[in-house]
């Protein structure tokens, strides 16, 4: 079996930072971890083409250890005097130029790692997924960095499993066998079902599509519409990988690319291409635009206030529950009317002349008694 063309892209400063100094002793063992396959596609080897490191000029004493490994270290010292007093690096704009630049420059590349849990190089895992170029990156468990990667990457590489292959050998191969097995993933340690937030909405649609019936081919293309403006509002007006809209609308009874138990493919449609204009014409939002190269690229116009990530806002999710409607205003206390409060001041002071004859009639008795 050929070996995966893959680049590895290290975001050292964010990596170290998770793992500690064992990440530098131990690089020969989880670099021949990630070479035999671990969370590769079928399990097969990488063979890299490419492997670089990004860090701050304070971690260019590991500089000889990582050459020596077949790394190209890059020393991304930050310019502002501000970021430079708070230990801050351009790693991250670097590490984005050379992935976009590796794309063109190197051909024939099955996948990139990009080794990071910076959430912000999610549009960069869009781009390469867009050229058809499976990525793997990093996520923490605790952290909303493994759910979000968990929704756009291909795989990810949990912190707790890079741990454990600090410690990794290679498995003796049988005689029966070409190559030893892949290595074996540390499972999480959080064992709760993780289940992206966007299939939970599509088994619930599809919950009450079953619910009302068998769903017709009108149906069945308006949920896949949904479905589609639902991804795509996680990056407005930014083109969805064509992979990543499969995976979602796999979510769909009745959906597959192939033919099979009598059921047509991509919905009763002719091919891919042809769904998605289907589909833009269901939801004129989203955007089908047809490419030199016969590919299509999908856009979804996002209409609305946006928050500070770009994401909507105050917008319902079609695929979500209605939206609940606002509580009415507590009714305001009436205000007497002056008919009222005038008798309540005819009314205060006949209380006041019935409480002194009943002060003087006490005075009386008691001179009384003394006599």
């Amino acid at each position: 079996m050929a070996r995966l063309k893959s680049v590895l892209l290290v975001d050292f400063d964010n990596i170290f930072a998770a793992t500690g100094q064992a990440m530098v002793d131990t690089l020969p063992q989880w670099l021949l971890w990630l070479s035999d396959g671990a969370l590769s596609e079928k399990g097969r080897r990488r063979k890299f083409v490419a492997k670089r490191v990004y860090w701050n000029s304070q971690y260019d004493v590991h500089r000889d250890a990582f050459q020596a490994a077949g790394f190209e270290a890059f020393d991304c010292r930050a310019h502002a005097k501000t970021k430079i007093a708070s230990g801050k690096s351009s790693a991250d704009i670097v590490m984005t130029m050379d992935a976009i630049e590796l794309r063109h420059q190197l051909g024939g590349v099955d996948e990139f790692i990009v080794l990071t849990t910076d959430s912000d190089f999610v549009p960069v895992v869009n781009r390469l997924q867009l050229a058809g170029i499976r990525v793997v990156t990093a996520g923490k468990e605790t952290d909303p960095t493994y759910q979000l990667y968990s929704e756009h990457a291909d795989d990810v590489i949990h912190i707790g499993a890079l741990k454990a292959a600090f410690d990794y050998e290679r498995a003796p191969r049988k005689w029966y066998k070409l190559r030893s097995d892949p290595p074996v993933i540390a499972p999480l340690r959080q064992q709760a079902e993780r289940l992206s937030p966007l299939l939970k909405k599509v088994r619930h649609a599809v919950r009450v599509e079953k619910a009302n019936g068998t769903p017709g081919a009108v149906q069945q293309l308006k949920l896949a519409a949904d479905i589609v403006m639902q991804l795509g509002a996680r990056t407005p007006d930014q083109p969805l990988p064509r992979n990543k809209v499969i995976r979602a609308l796999e979510g769909m009874e009745g959906f597959q690319t192939k033919y099979g138990n009598r059921v047509k493919p991509w919905l009763g449609q002719k091919n891919f291409k042809t769904l998605m204009r289907k589909l833009s014409e269901e939801n004129p939002d989203i955007q089908v635009t047809e490419l030199a190269d016969k590919t299509v690229r999908i856009v979804c116009r996002a209409r609305g206030p946006r928050g500070r990530r770009g994401r909507m806002v105050g917008v319902p999710s079609p695929l979500g529950p209605p939206p609940k409607r606002p509580d009415p205003p507590a009714p305001k206390p009436t205000e007497p009317e002056p008919e009222e409060e005038a008798k309540a001041a005819d009314t205060a002071p006949e209380e006041k002349s019935d409480e002194k004859p009943a002060a003087a009639e006490t005075r009386v008795d008691a001179s009384a008694a003394a006599d």
